[in-house]
């Protein structure tokens, strides 16, 4: 280990939760046929698909429920571990698992905490690492210690300039004098959802949150090239091949208007950004 840090999980962030895990279907059942339905991971995040062949090792870094490593584990035949802080969201994982009928090492652990018996091809986190208490402190962690040289991670974050829109629409109608209810009204505008408590689950991670931090590609940069990173892709540029990276740095405060204008037509935009790194080695 290239020295053990204190772990940055935030017990608020724990609390809430355990009161509701995020991406949380109203039964395993119903979550296990989702995944069977659709191949999640390469219609929204084609670019992963050439790496999740079958045998891959791929460790799933706040799995929750675990939508990400049991639809690599279904679909392409991954060999998956999940781990979450929240013992509710790895309890319905496995019921999620086993009603798929798939193996998969899913474990309540703290990602600073977590000692894993070796690295992992693929290393993703979605979503996760803006709730801890220092992010790049995650990053850092996940890409020195989990990720086998020649291997890649995949991470979603907030985006500083994407996810403004949102925030400041939601923001608003909380000065407005706006209640708890209105808000989940205007979410379902947004981005319906026939089951309730998938529904709910997403508006409480998206507006009710207790913490959250928004970042950039260009201030993770030094921190992944000081693991040994290569950014290879991202969804700054819809996953297009580029020669320079500087070419995706410029298009980074062009998401707050893209958020803007999604907003303003009606449609949900998180402000979320996905890059994908291979470790040099």
């Amino acid at each position: 280990m290239t020295g053990v840090p204190e772990t940055h999980a935030n017990s608020r962030v724990l609390a809430f939760y355990r009161e509701l895990p995020f991406n949380y279907r109203e039964s395993a059942k119903a979550h296990a046929q989702e995944i069977r339905r659709i191949n999640a991971i390469s219609a929204v995040y084609p670019v992963l698909t050439p790496l999740l062949g079958t045998g891959s090792s791929l460790l799933d870094v706040g799995c929750g429920a675990g939508w990400f490593c049991l639809n690599a584990a279904y679909h392409h035949g991954c060999v998956v571990t999940g781990i979450d802080f929240n013992d509710i969201a790895v309890n319905r994982a496995q019921r999620v698992a086993q009603a798929l009928g798939v193996k998969a090492t899913l474990e309540t652990a703290d990602l600073f905490l977590f000692r894993p018996t070796g690295q992992f091809d693929i290393v993703a986190s979605m979503g996760v690492l803006h709730h801890t208490d220092d992010c790049h402190a995650a990053v850092r962690w996940i890409c020195q210690e989990f990720v086998k040289p020649g291997g890649h991670v995949v991470v979603s974050l907030y985006h500083r300039h994407g996810r403004r829109p949102l925030l400041d629409h939601f923001a608003q109608m909380r000065a407005d004098g706006k209640t708890e209810d209105d808000m989940l009204e205007e979410y379902r505008r947004l981005h319906p959802r026939p089951d309730a408590v998938y529904l709910r689950s997403w508006f409480r991670d998206q507006v009710l949150h207790p913490h959250e931090t928004q970042h950039t590609l260009g201030e993770l940069l030094p921190i992944l090239e000081a693991c040994g990173m290569s950014v290879v892709a991202t969804t700054i540029n819809q996953f297009a091949p580029f020669d320079d990276i500087s070419e995706i740095l410029a298009l980074e405060p062009a998401l707050e208007k893209l958020g803007a204008e999604r907003l303003q037509g009606g449609q949900y935009y998180p402000g979320v950004f996905v890059f994908l790194a291979r470790k040099i080695g």
